[in-house]
């Protein structure tokens, strides 16, 4: 009897992966768009010095403390550092060329010698103001530690920045972003192959079909199940195998937990799905839900970026979304190196959100 149902399963699987292939659109969505964006982050983002604040240095005073302004500043990465003229500074502001500019005014060695104060002028875009609030910490910094210099003493408070967890030391965006697409790629599949594929076999009438052959449900539903696990950790296995051999991206935490805490997220996805297919009455309905549930949690479920940086209002909402946990947690034991124990409360609310929907969809599930 054993025997029989694994036959049946084996060969449901086949079906549906089939059916699955000959779908261009899902397949498009579920491996070339996610490989798609992997390859265009990376490329952009992996590079320490993708992104640089152009900034524009210009001494009248060209002394050795002037110099020494200028060297400091060349150390921070962040900062695109141009000598540059008076006039040629103005002009590159003007055309957005430059988006800050630091004036060391004529005097500023002998002011300094001399025991008076001076001063270093700043000059911004306004469109671009947000630079400012980006340079100008920096050059405060660079001044208060030549003014304590000058003074022969350290600063009496000092902030010393240590990470909680010891991070791998080439750690970059495209190790921050690998988990968050694979948790987006699952929830696509998921979403749109199961939510919307089932309710269209309910409109074309093959779920009655189904329904009185010797085939039973449960085969019907487990072949479903299996054929999107095996798309998701195809889809994993490429995603992190691109990271890996083409960006250097080194997973730090146990694959073997990080699968685990896949699989949680995957059938509380599932679940998911099945709800959507069991209130929507055709495909195009099923689409407009999934849509509705997959853009917030595109956007703020930390996919692409922290969500700790949202809005405090929007807080709330993140927290609900079910991608948010599962993105943190497979993202924590696959660049952070943690253990699958510390996120045992996203973890539970993963499992919490499969136990709704799977109940709910078995109570208003309909095979017609």
């Amino acid at each position: 009897m054993l025997s029989r149902y694994l036959k049946m399963l084996y060969r449901q699987l086949v079906i549906e992966s089939k059916l699955f292939l000959r779908d261009r659109s899902s397949v498009f969505w579920s491996y070339f768009f996610p490989v798609f964006l992997i390859l265009l982050f990376g490329f952009v983002f992996n590079k320490p010095d993708s992104i640089r604040v152009g900034v524009a240095f210009v001494d009248h005073d060209r002394t050795d403390a002037s110099n020494r302004i200028f060297l400091d500043l060349s150390k921070i990465p962040v900062l695109d550092l141009e000598p540059m003229a008076d006039a040629e500074m103005r002009e590159a502001l003007r055309n957005s060329k430059k988006s800050f500019a630091i004036v060391i005014k004529e005097g500023y060695e002998q002011r300094l010698k001399s025991g008076n104060s001076a001063t270093i002028k700043a000059l911004y875009n306004p469109e671009q103001q947000q630079v400012m609030q980006i340079v100008t910490p920096i050059l405060q910094q660079i001044i208060d530690q030549t003014n304590w210099k000058m003074v022969n003493r350290e600063p009496p408070i000092q902030i010393v920045a240590k990470p909680v967890q010891p991070l791998k030391e080439d750690f970059s965006y495209i190790s921050f972003l690998v988990p968050g697409l694979i948790g987006f790629s699952l929830m696509a599949t998921c979403l749109f192959s199961i939510g919307v594929v089932v309710v269209s076999y309910r409109e074309k009438g093959k779920l009655r079909r189904l329904a009185v052959t010797p085939l039973p449900k449960s085969i019907f539903i487990a072949g479903q199940i299996l054929t999107r696990y095996l798309i998701v950790l195809t889809q994993s296995v490429l995603l992190i195998g691109i990271a890996v051999f083409l960006f250097d991206v080194r997973i730090v935490g146990s694959i073997f937990q990080f699968f685990l805490a896949l699989t949680i997220g995957m059938f509380a996805f599932i679940a998911l799905g099945y709800a959507i297919a069991s209130v929507a009455k055709t495909p195009e309905t099923a689409a407009g839900i999934a849509n509705t549930l997959f853009l917030p949690m595109t956007f703020l479920s930390g996919v692409y970026f922290s969500a700790d940086g949202l809005p405090d209002f929007l807080q709330p909402l993140v927290a609900l979304l079910p991608l948010t946990h599962l993105v943190h947690a497979i993202r924590g034991i696959f660049s952070n190196g943690q253990s699958i124990f510390e996120f045992l409360p996203q973890m539970g609310i993963l499992i919490a959100w499969m136990i709704v929907c799977f109940t709910f969809a078995v109570r208003k599930f309909k095979w017609e």
